[in-house]
């Protein structure tokens, strides 16, 4: 029979010599940290910036104390093009100095790419080490566990990007692993590795749940400011080009909100940028002109159309230049073309036979580009953890082969007004998480989704064309989100695909608007997910069908939204989006409650200028006060322009003027600091304190929730495991004296809470 040699799987030699790769003294630290932790279980994280050498110092760390003592080792990825980084790097790591009783390891390495990489029907029990796709190890998760973890004593996993290991795939293989362990009675066998730079910039909600994955926590960690004062990373000179190119005239105000959502240009403006002749030459003029001292250059594109257009003008003006992309659909015949050459591009261009490289979408996360001097960001972006990744590809410093500076130049186009792109002038603005204010940047944040989502209400009211009384009755703060959901879904390359074998999966952010009229429902179908999912079998899939998708949008829209067309801010793609990250990650978006909300009472400024009935230069000199104040958030939701904001005044104050007369003006509640909140409703406490309402709400329903997870009628004994079918209660009416306190409210199903009310009007 014939046969061919691959590196799909095969034995290791242990080399002859000396390492030629010695560590740095962080990279020590970090492994005498993992030798202490490793004298018991454990399931930790090794935190080091990007181009800190975690690959590096993990290998080093595992070859000496787990492939040399005969013990195996399975190192998880969600990226080829990790898994190859990581088998490149066990390769040439394989010395006497950490093998020392081994002469030879075997090795397997496993992906969908079956090109390039091994199947999990062939994993054999001696394998030493696994190098393997998360998804093609679930798939194939009974050749793993039979053929492998069943004849394994101890294994150490390490899960590569560990901040991605929030993902139900993941911690599907996690719990399979551990869980054979504990029913072998060898729960003390296991022990588990996270590697990451950034494990504190995913959503707040979900780090509590890296937390969960890795309960040791983190095990070593070093700050990228430390390794650039020591000359292993380079200091970063940022460079801004300014194209006085206005292409913020064409995006429209959804168009702005999708930007800020997803991370991700309009299709027309992306194609616009893409192919501007004059934006594209300034790039490759400027590189030209400072080719000396910007090459090798590494380019991050807008898309695949800027890069080929990108790379044509380079290769004109006699540049060796070539594009890399984590996915190509040739539109002739819809097949993806390209996707194998990418890691000869990466080695010609590591190799310097490339002096630029064009990417899309990739070349962020875990690769390793050690030439790289410069890095042109011509793609704006308004992630924080993108641009620090994006930068992190050209910061090799001295000590590591690189140089003491690298230049991050980013080309910046007229719309900074309209968007808040990153665009960092220090290094510290976007990685000293600890020096920034989260609570101010989230409420910012928030009022800026809140202004966007406004600006098209705020013009239409600007335009006496159009009949808008009927808006404008509404109380300005019911028109105020009261909080929103933060969630981030790994999707393909491809805006809102489903991420398949082959494409690189990108994590998007996605945010849902909550307003008064919608909270509850959101509240109560959110905590119903596990129920509602339990209409549709998806088993281990981290993906809806379409069809699945549909039929939990309808199935939701009838339970929770009956009236979805008359509730403000409601949008099927929102319920669509929660469906799929619950999909995903099997848990409930973070909330975020809008704490500052009262502070956008517009009813409360025309109030006063009614009541002190201030003159025009009085009213003037109030609002422009208002308006400057850096504290406030009035410019922020107003989207930076005056005119709304004087419009939305001027609105208020006719309300009290009488303008509409059939509209009964509510008073605003003003809730003095020294009332007790155990006295106020909960009507009253959602209005002072959206977070502290849920807080209150999610103690009343754990309270009456039994071990079985169904919560229990405190007064029919009904029983039922979504929220829907419930409300809260006061035991004591306050009428009557009662108190918003824990032991004082419950839960009744409707039923049972309208013959409670029955009941007392009978008593009255």
């Amino acid at each position: 029979m014939q046969t061919i040699q691959v590196e799909k799987s095969g034995q290791i030699q242990v080399n002859k010599g000396k390492n030629p790769r010695e560590l740095y003294a962080h990279q020590k630290e970090a492994i005498k940290a993992l030798a202490q932790k490793n004298k018991s279980p454990f399931e930790g994280l090794l935190v080091l910036p990007t181009g800190g050498g975690k690959t590096l110092t993990a290998v080093h760390w595992l070859l000496r104390n787990f492939i040399d003592k005969r013990k195996k080792v399975l190192w998880i990825a969600h990226r080829h093009e990790l898994l190859n980084q990581a088998f490149e790097t066990l390769k040439f790591s394989a010395y006497p100095s950490l093998l020392s009783d081994t002469e030879r390891f075997r090795y397997r390495v496993i992906s969908g790419d079956t090109n390039n990489h091994d199947r999990p029907v062939n994993i054999q029990p001696t394998d030493d080490i696994i190098i393997a796709s998360k998804d093609s190890l679930n798939s194939g998760l009974n050749y793993l566990t039979d053929n492998w973890v069943n004849h394994s004593n101890e294994i150490l996993l390490v899960v590569d990007e560990a901040h991605h290991a929030t993902a139900k795939t993941y911690r599907k293989l996690i719990d399979s692993i551990k869980q054979n362990f504990k029913d072998r009675g060898k729960a003390d066998g296991f022990r588990m590795l996270g590697l990451t730079a950034t494990p504190f910039r995913t959503d707040k909600s979900e780090q509590g749940l890296v937390k969960k994955v890795f309960p040791d926590d983190i095990i070593f960690s070093e700050h990228l400011r430390t390794l650039i004062t020591r000359g292993i990373l380079a200091e970063p000179v940022f460079e801004n080009l300014e194209t006085e190119l206005d292409f913020y005239k064409e995006l429209t105000d959804r168009d702005i909100r999708s930007i800020e959502d997803f991370d991700k240009l309009p299709k027309k403006v992306a194609e616009k940028i893409a192919m501007s002749s004059i934006r594209n030459k300034r790039i490759v003029d400027h590189y030209v002109e400072n080719r000396e001292k910007y090459k090798p250059l590494l380019v991050f594109a807008v898309d695949i159309q800027h890069a080929i257009a990108l790379n044509g003008l380079f290769k004109k003006r006699g540049i060796k230049s070539d594009f890399v992309a984590s996915k190509i659909i040739d539109e002739g015949t819809g097949s993806t073309i390209c996707v194998k050459e990418n890691s000869e591009k990466i080695k010609r261009f590591r190799a310097g036979k490339l002096e630029v490289l064009i990417n899309v979408e990739m070349l962020t996360e875990g690769t390793d580009l050690p030439n790289v001097q410069t890095v042109f960001l011509t793609r704006p972006t308004t992630s924080t953890l993108l641009m620090t990744q994006m930068i992190g590809r050209a910061l090799r410093g001295q000590k590591a082969g690189g140089t003491e500076k690298a230049y991050v130049v980013s080309f910046i186009d007229n719309w900074e007004d309209k968007i808040n792109w990153v665009n960092p002038e220090k290094l510290t603005d976007i990685d000293g998480a600890e020096f920034v204010d989260r609570d101010i940047e989230t409420m910012k944040r928030i009022a800026r989704l809140i202004s966007i989502e406004k600006i098209e209400e705020f013009a239409r009211m600007m335009d006496d064309s159009i009949d808008t009384t009927a808006l404008e009755k509404l109380d300005f703060l019911r028109r105020v989100p009261v909080g929103i959901y933060r969630f981030s879904i790994l999707e393909s390359s491809e805006s809102a695909e489903p991420v398949s074998r082959n494409a690189e999966p990108v994590s998007r952010n996605y945010d849902v608007l909550l307003y008064n009229g919608t909270e509850e429902a959101y509240d109560s179908f959110v905590n119903d997910l596990d129920a509602v999912f339990k209409s549709v079998n998806i088993q281990n899939r981290e993906v809806l069908t379409d069809e699945e998708l549909e039929y939990l949008l309808q199935l939701t829209k009838n339970l929770y939204f009956p009236d979805y067309p008359f509730l403000l801010g409601y949008r099927d793609d929102d319920v669509k989006n929660i469906l799929r990250f619950y999909a995903q990650k099997e848990m409930e978006p973070e909330f975020i409650a809008f704490s500052e909300r009262r502070k956008c009472d517009l009813s409360i400024v025309a109030r006063h200028i009614y009541e002190n009935d201030l003159t025009l230069r009085q009213v003037t000199e109030y609002l422009t006060s208002l308006w400057n104040d850096s504290k406030s958030f009035w410019q922020v939701l107003f989207g930076y322009n005056y005119l709304y904001f004087k419009k939305q005044v001027d609105i208020e104050i006719n309300k009290l003027l009488g303008v509409y007369p059939d509209l009964t003006v509510t008073p605003t509640i003003v809730i003095p600091d020294t009332v007790p909140l155990e006295s106020l409703s909960l009507v009253e406490i959602r209005e002072r304190d959206p977070a502290e309402y849920r807080d209150i709400k999610d103690a009343v329903f754990a309270k009456y929730t039994d071990g079985k997870g169904f919560i229990v009628c405190a007064s029919s004994g009904f029983k039922s495991q979504m929220r829907r079918d419930f409300q809260i209660d006061h035991i004591i009416p306050m009428s009557e004296g009662g108190l918003t306190r824990l032991e004082n409210l419950q839960v009744l199903s409707p039923k049972a809470h309208a013959e409670k009310t029955r009941l007392e009007n009978l008593k009255r």
